[in-house]
């Protein structure tokens, strides 16, 4: 009865051996859920940066050229110093970036209102976000401790 079974063996596990797929399963993507057409407005890259700061409604004039500028009231709420960059994308009427500023940088005094301001360079835009992060330039301009000579 072994010696069946040891026979058999081989041919079994070659058997199951060929119904299994060698080619893996291709990865799909998750959904996201906050999809760029749901029109907000102003982003933050951080949760930390979003508690740190308050932002008020944008507000939006076209001027006689055709051209948007935003301005969107911030502060810092804590008790320090707050530096960032700052971008906005612009869009046309049917959601497709026309524009996309590059970073600037700002210094948001202690619970101090303050805003940021920026205008379209076309006439097609007509919609944007503002999109803000810490600064990558007072990351950069940290001053450096100085060396202490070897003896």
């Amino acid at each position: 009865m072994l010696k069946r079974f040891a026979i058999l063996l081989p041919v079994v596990v070659s058997v199951a051996g060929c119904t299994t797929s060698s080619v893996p399963e291709p990865i799909q993507p998750r959904q996201d859920v906050y999809h760029p057409d749901d029109r907000a407005q102003i982003y933050f890259d951080s949760a930390e940066l979003h508690d740190q700061t308050a932002a008020g409604t944008p507000t939006v004039v076209r001027d006689a050229n055709g051209l948007l500028h935003v301005t969107v009231p911030i502060r810092s709420v804590v008790s320090n110093k707050l530096y960032v960059d700052y971008r906005v994308l612009f869009f046309d009427r049917d959601h497709r970036e026309i524009d996309r500023s590059p970073w600037h940088d700002k210094f948001l005094t202690p619970n101090l209102p303050d805003s940021v301001s920026i205008n379209s360079t076309s006439p097609l835009a007509d919609s944007f976000q503002v999109q803000f992060r810490y600064s990558n330039a007072v990351q950069n301009a940290q001053p450096q401790q100085p060396s202490t000579p070897a003896y």
